[in-house]
């Protein structure tokens, strides 16, 4: 006797209509798992075109580029920010330094702790990250689109000299 005999009409009917539905869900959870999967974009090195130099050279780090991207959420004490990048709180104050010297982040004495926040010049910077340093496939996927439809665009920081022999 084969399966289908033993079970009620009904019941194979609804289990052979649903065979497709099922197949299209399946696809769908592992297209969006691998979509959402933390790539290693941040140990690329790339070159910020749009940047000077020496902030291009900056925002290799990937700590730095955590705690930006983390300082564009919200204002945080240098514990807090540690704690979420998985640093000790000397290296993290450190490389807060560098990004403050650079104009990317300022600083406020509350307390006895200082308190970060992103200046204008660091939302620049978050976005080119965000473009240039992706976190998954989707936020890979995502900036491509809205540069290409023209909704994002990274100008660049500072203007070129009239002199500067810059290539284009």
């Amino acid at each position: 006797m084969a399966f289908h005999e033993l079970l009620p009409a009904g019941i194979y009917d609804l289990m052979v209509a649903s065979i497709p539905y099922l197949v299209i869900l399946v696809a769908f959870v592992y297209f969006t798992k691998k979509m959402t999967a933390q790539k290693k974009y941040g140990e690329r090195i790339i070159e910020i075109k749009e940047a000077p130099l020496e902030l291009s050279n900056l925002l290799k780090d990937s700590a730095k580029r955590q705690m930006l991207r983390s300082l564009r959420k919200e204002k945080k004490y240098v514990s807090a920010i540690s704690k979420e990048i998985n640093d000790n709180a000397p290296r993290t104050r450190y490389h807060l330094k560098q990004l403050e010297k650079y104009g990317l982040v300022k600083s406020f004495k509350l307390a006895r702790e200082a308190y970060f926040f992103v200046t204008k010049k660091g939302e620049w910077a978050v976005d080119a990250i965000d473009y240039y340093y992706p976190q998954t496939n989707w936020q890979l996927i995502y900036s491509r689109i809205k540069r290409i439809m023209g909704f994002f665009e990274i100008k660049r920081l500072m203007p070129r000299n009239k002199g500067s022999q810059e290539p284009v």
